[in-house]
């Protein structure tokens, strides 16, 4: 950092323009000190003709600038409109001051917010802003007086980014020196000097310049088609290639740098570095759907036409093809798709070159953790058998202690990639019950303490009218009342900053109640943009029951929870992208996964859930939810407010309770350790069973180990945590559960080393439990006496479900509670369970499902259940009945019951049962399709709609689509099935074209059947 006067206090000149800027109380001064303090460290930095740039991008090397650009940013925001031209001159200093700190996306994002270019500007204005944010130079250079010095510089700023030929930037930086000569105005001469430091960060961070080296080990035209996306590293991007070795195909890397520094691009590099020029596999390992389409689509656009990028989402099953001998192969996978792929194509393994888990520090979380971390161990324990390993990259924004999980894929501490650096300023907020919302430090690296309060001002709740409550019923009744508080900030920080605004709620219902209260505060926008009337269209044709989201996307208001259609979801999330939504009432689901340009989120539940019991939110889910708002690129700040909730048991919720608990688990969670390991901290039950399923995939993986049960632990996460004694203990309780031989049917014998059964090469290709596997197959011999008949497909699967429903597999808690008594009240009886199954088997939608069970029909709930379904404005019970029913179809019928079948392939020739289409029947249930083609759209996640899928495997039928395909025909299906979704459209093409070529299909009478 550069020498400043003495008087500079930057910190507290960007202190103070946060805190004016929000109309709080707290250190202030006159707007015309903090703009002198920010001028003056921009004028320290404009002496050198050829400014030197530190070896690292550590914060602190640039503080002084961050600060100054924030000050210049908030400054142009605050002044009015009769202060247009000095709004200007202001923001066009904040875009060279985020440049000269290296921070080209947050120039762009005060480019975009001032819309800067719409401006009269000066030549030497336009250059500044394209050096501030080399993207711009085509836009610009047009503008500027042919064959000039500014033309002439932003054009060699433009070959130098797309080629990094370093005589490009030398002819860059002469005519930026011209220009600075020539220019007639002190003013232009001003910013050209400051982009002189613009620049030399350019030259650093082109992406052409820093990949160059990295060419031969990168596939063909790969470096290119990633320039003309993101032709400028960010900082954080930059030094993990240049000094971490991303692109080192030997090298395992744990990156654990802040939300917005570029992560998901380093995890792509460490891939496509891997798998180079060469056939093989890499694995990119998600654990959201919906953040694996997003790395799916970018990784795509990037890659050239001989890679094949596959996305293998939702739960376990058969992998589609893949043929690393033939292709390179790139997989975006879900835990469990990617635990089935190890399992059902084991020649795989030794192919696979690279894998990427995101959002590692889930390793600790629930049964997903323990899965992460079996994964992690089986992978690690290759070295053990055939001498090598793949490539190990583990990311997340939210590890404040690496060490352990960084020692466990064998990554020294020292050579963790961290940073500081971060292109937003992340602001926290909380808003308690006596009416004062306060902003923290938070874990702003321009603080020292995270609970410092630094400003604060009185908005008084208007609502007071509940108090804490324990029991379900009694917090139901009063949460409209204080999510009416919710609603209210809100709206108020919406009229403050006029961008889209997230609320994260802790169940579904809340987020529906909270939409309610959201539209009291909005009022109806006219006329509604394109994207929320594509919304409200596919209600009123096709979810009408849907009407209340309907009056609220009327109102610029929507809520996102897994109970809304995944077209409806994938709407809502469009109309985010664009901007066109005011507010979003969402579980933690769209926290977690899609990045999205929230200026703000409210935590509107800091108590969740766990099972039966009532806890804080975990302090690493609540940075990976703080770190949503003010999305890089498209904001320079974002804001992250705690409402003080005060609804919940009251040994938590009592004031000094409340104040405690948030400020240990959100304030100070910064520097708290991340030691723990799901397998020691899940209920025993599943706990066991999901480690019993990830070693008998571990046996045939590792025919050399002797002590299998050991080396698990050995190379796990959790004997690098405080938890090791306990997790070993489950580890080798589970193995024994493996080579219990009590009923004379061991899944694998403890020869020296263990090696599994035919009965346990069966489970484990079926990726049950090994209590799972036994139980299916007792069932399976049991068919008849259950009540199945013959090969009817209806009485098998209830047969099936009801005989196994207590097994760990079985999500759904309604379908325990039906089997054990009627009396438990269950969304769906036992006796109705035979109907639900036939319905769904022929293809009814969920609603009508829903409609003809016989004990929703009897109820008294209002409005009458046919009339909620048509659509009613007011809120009804029904919508949560009909979540809950949506929750145990989920869990039942497109998760466990296809997952049964699957299983029973490989269990079927064990005991001579009857021959049946298991595999056929898996798919037909699973996507309520009556089509091969719709059924793998939806495998294969080229389609999330089941609607969609299914029109396109009729149409497709009926055409008679044969293998040599014809681009326009279907072209024109493709189109009438999306409208102008066009990129979707191309993508189902281009899915059908490659399986038509690679003969997956024939077409037999007319009928599209697999080859």
């Amino acid at each position: 950092m550069m020498a400043l006067p003495p008087w500079v206090d930057f910190e507290r000149a960007e202190r103070s323009a946060a805190v004016m800027a929000r109309g709080l109380t707290g250190s202030s001064a006159a707007w015309e000190t903090l703009l002198t303090h920010a001028q003056a460290v921009l004028g320290s930095r404009t002496n050198s003709r050829l400014p030197t740039l530190p070896e690292s991008y550590d914060f602190a090397e640039w503080a002084d600038l961050m600060a100054a650009a924030r000050v210049l940013d908030i400054s142009a925001t605050t002044l009015g409109d009769e202060a247009t031209e000095e709004r200007t001159a202001t923001a066009i200093l904040a875009a060279c001051a985020f440049a000269m700190s290296g921070t080209s996306v947050s120039a762009a994002a005060v480019i975009d917010a001032h819309d800067l270019l719409s401006k009269e500007l000066s030549p030497g204005e336009l250059v500044a802003l394209s050096l501030s944010s080399p993207s711009l130079a085509g836009t610009v250079f047009p503008r500027l007086p042919l064959g000039s010095d500014y033309s002439t510089c932003v054009e060699k700023l433009a070959s130098f980014m797309a080629t990094g030929i370093e005589s490009y930037l030398s002819e860059t930086r002469q005519k930026l020196d011209d220009a600075i000569q020539n220019a007639l105005l002190p003013e232009e001469r001003y910013l050209l000097r400051l982009s002189r430091l613009s620049l030399a960060h350019a030259g650093k961070l082109s992406t052409a310049k820093a990949l160059e080296e990295y060419k031969p080990v990168l596939p063909n035209g790969y470096v290119e088609r990633l320039v003309a996306d993101s032709p400028m590293l960010l900082p954080s991007q930059y030094e993990a290639i240049a000094m971490h070795g991303v692109l080192d195909r030997n090298r395992n890397l744990l990156i654990a740098l802040p939300t917005g520094t570029g992560k998901t691009l380093l995890g792509e590099l460490s891939l496509v570095s891997s798998l180079g020029d060469e056939r093989g596999i890499v694995c990119y390992v998600v654990p959201y759907i919906a953040l694996g389409r997003q790395v799916a689509d970018r990784m795509s656009s990037h890659m050239p036409t001989e890679v094949r990028v596959h996305r293998l989402f939702g739960e376990y099953q058969a992998p589609e093809p893949l043929d690393p001998d033939m292709y390179s192969e790139v997989v975006v996978a879900t835990p469990e798709r990617f635990d089935a792929m190890l399992r059902l194509r084991p020649d795989l393994l030794p192919k696979i070159t690279c894998v990427v888990f995101d959002e590692a520090h889930l390793i600790g979380n629930d049964e997903r953790g323990i899965r992460f971390e079996g994964l992690l161990t089986r992978l690690r324990l290759l070295a053990l058998t055939n001498g090598r390993a793949p490539k190990f990259v583990l990311l997340s924004a939210v590890l404040s202690n690496a060490d352990a999980l960084a020692m466990c894929i064998g990554v020294d501490p020292d050579d963790i990639i961290r940073g500081t650096w971060s292109p937003t300023a992340k602001r926290l907020m909380r808003w308690t019950e006596d009416g004062t919302l306060r902003l923290y430090a938070g874990d702003d690296p321009l603080r020292d303490d995270p609970a410092e309060v630094l400003g604060e001002a009185q908005l008084i709740w208007p609502n007071l009218d509940f108090r804490p409550a324990r029991y379900p019923n009694e917090k139901r009744l009063q949460d409209p009342f204080a999510l009416a508080n919710v609603a209210y900030l809100a709206a108020n920080e919406y009229a403050r900053y006029g961008q889209p605004i997230m609320c994260v709620c802790s169940s579904r219902g809340k987020t529906m109640t909270l939409a309610d209260q959201l539209v009291q505060r909005f009022p109806v926008i006219q006329p509604v943009p394109e994207s929320i009337r594509r919304i409200i269209n596919l209600i009123d044709t096709r979810y009408r029951y849907l009407f209340p989201l309907k009056v609220a996307l009327q109102h610029g208001v929507a809520y996102h929870n897994a109970s809304l259609p995944h077209d409806v979801r994938a709407g809502i999330e469009r109309a985010v992208d664009l901007r066109e939504l005011k507010v979003v009432a969402a579980t933690t689901t769209l926290a977690e996964g899609v990045d999205l340009p929230f200026r703000v989120t409210i935590v509107a539940d800091w108590l969740f859930y766990r099972g039966e019991e009532e806890v804080p939110m975990e302090s690493l889910l609540f940075k990976n939810i703080a770190g949503r708002s003010g999305r890089a690129g498209k904001f320079t700040e974002g804001d992250t407010i705690i409402f003080d909730n005060p609804i919940g048991d009251a040994r938590m919720t009592s004031p000094p309770h409340r104040r405690q608990l948030l400020q240990d688990e959100f304030f100070l969670a910064p520097s708290a350790p991340v030691m723990s390991s799901a397998i020691a901290r899940v209920n025993r039950r599943q706990a066991l069973s999901i480690i019993g399923s990830q070693l008998l995939a571990a046996i045939p993986e590792n025919p050399g180990v002797e002590d299998l049960a050991s080396s698990f632990h050995r190379f796990g996460f959790a004997i690098r945590t405080s938890e090791s004694s306990a997790a070993e203990e489950r580890i080798n309780a589970a193995f024994r559960d493996v080579l219990d031989d009590s009923d004379g049917r061991p899944l694998a014998v403890a020869a020296s080393p263990a090696r599994l059964t035919s009965f346990g090469q069966a489970a484990n290709q079926s990726g049950l439990s090994p209590l799972a596997a036994r139980e299916l197959r007792d069932a399976l011999n049991a068919l008849p006496r259950l009540g199945a008949r013959g090969s009817d497909l209806i009485s098998i699967s209830v047969a099936l479900l009801t005989s196994l429903a207590n097994l760990p597999e079985q999500r759904s808690g309604d379908l325990r509670r039906a089997v054990a008594s009627p009396r438990n009240r269950p969304i769906v009886r036992l006796d109705e369970l035979d109907s639900v199954v036939r319905s769904w088997i022929q293809g009814e939608p969920f609603e009508s499902i829903f409609a003809s069970i016989p004990s929703k029909r009897r109820s008294k709930i209002q409005p009458p259940l046919r009339e909620w379904l048509q659509g009613v404005p007011e809120a009804s019970r029904w919508a949560e009945e009909f979540t809950k029913f949506l929750d145990f179809m989920n869990h039942t019928m497109e998760f466990f019951l296809p997952w049964l079948m699957r299983a029973a392939v490989h269990f079927t020739n064990l005991d001579n049962l009857p021959a049946r289409p298991w595999s056929e029947w898996a798919r037909f249930v699973e996507f309520d399709v009556d089509s091969i083609v719709a059924a793998d759209l939806i495998t294969e996640n080229v389609v999330v709609d089941r609607e969609i899928a299914r029109q396109i495997g009729l149409r497709l039928q009926e055409r008679t689509y044969m293998p040599d395909i014809e681009t326009e025909r279907v072209g024109n299906l493709m189109y009438e099935v999306f409208g102008a979704d066009l990129r979707t459209a191309d993508r189902v093409y281009q899915w059908l074209r490659r399986r038509t070529l690679e003969a997956n299909y024939v077409t037999i009478d007319g009928e599209i059947r697999l080859s």
